[in-house]
């Protein structure tokens, strides 16, 4: 019999964040946003999502997985504005994650709503 976490990734503690959705995101002077996320853990970049165009109420599929987390840690959800030359950053979102799953949203500084879901465990 194999004691309890000597195989360390059935001990992990991982985290998920999915359900990535926005509405109301603002216009700018070249039309209506081009939106994407970027998430993190930690300081580290998770990933980011696909660019969805001309959507002020965009719904991004992706999934972003962390193996090793721990609770009292910070998430951050950064929603920018895909440009030509340099992309906008339309609002932060912050969480400290705690087990189990949660639904949560924030108004982001230029504009428009972030909602998202994360499970750890």
């Amino acid at each position: 019999m194999v004691p309890p976490c000597v195989l360390l990734l059935l001990c992990a503690t991982q985290l998920r964040v999915s359900n990535l959705r926005a509405k109301g995101l603002p216009q700018d002077v070249l039309g209506i946003t081009d939106g994407y996320v970027k998430v993190f853990y930690r300081s580290e970049l998770l990933g980011q999502t696909e660019v969805r165009k001309n959507e002020a109420n965009p719904w991004w599929r992706e999934d972003f997985v962390y193996v090793y987390a721990n609770p009292n840690n910070p998430v951050r959800l950064e929603v920018h504005d895909k440009d030509l030359i340099w992309d906008d950053l339309v609002g932060t979102c912050h969480a400290v994650v705690q087990p189990g799953t949660h639904q949560d949203q924030c108004e982001l500084e230029q504009g428009g709503v972030l909602f998202y879901e994360y499970t750890l465990g």
